[in-house]
């Protein structure tokens, strides 16, 4: 069988999330600003913006047109989001299998990256070294 998959994004985006509260256990061993992640890229050949996430209720897709990824990210940051972005890295080899499936293994085979963070704010520090930046600062 013949597919030919479409090119990686030349960039991926990753938002880190928050709550005001604790609700979970898992929660207490996080910042407050580093509780969740997921990531999101520009596709031009349908000229949206592709958000994946997985949470805790299951994993989603959502593809968003410019004005709405504009609201979205307007409110996302006023909430207190923060955005790295790096430059997908060349393709690897992969283990063959990974433990668990939530938001930061989710993000780190999304993006590619080489790292072994279980938590969000292992993830943001992994992908500094890695060379991301942070975008979309006010």
């Amino acid at each position: 069988m013949n597919c030919d998959l479409p090119a990686p994004a030349p960039a991926y985006f990753v938002m880190f999330t928050g709550v005001k509260r604790r609700e979970h256990m898992i929660d207490w061993i996080s910042p407050l600003a580093f509780q969740h992640c997921f990531a999101f890229f520009y596709d031009p050949s349908a000229e949206r913006w592709m958000l994946y996430e997985v949470n805790r209720g299951g994993a989603g897709i959502l593809a968003l047109k410019g004005d709405e990824f504009d609201r979205w990210l307007t409110f996302m940051r006023w909430q207190g989001g923060r955005v790295l972005r790096i430059d997908t890295p060349p393709p690897r080899n992969r283990p063959p299998f990974q433990l668990g499936m939530w938001c930061v293994v989710a993000v780190r085979h999304m993006v590619g990256i080489r790292s072994r963070a279980i938590r969000p704010i292992g993830l943001w520090r992994d992908l500094l070294k890695a060379g991301a930046s942070e975008v979309f600062v006010s």
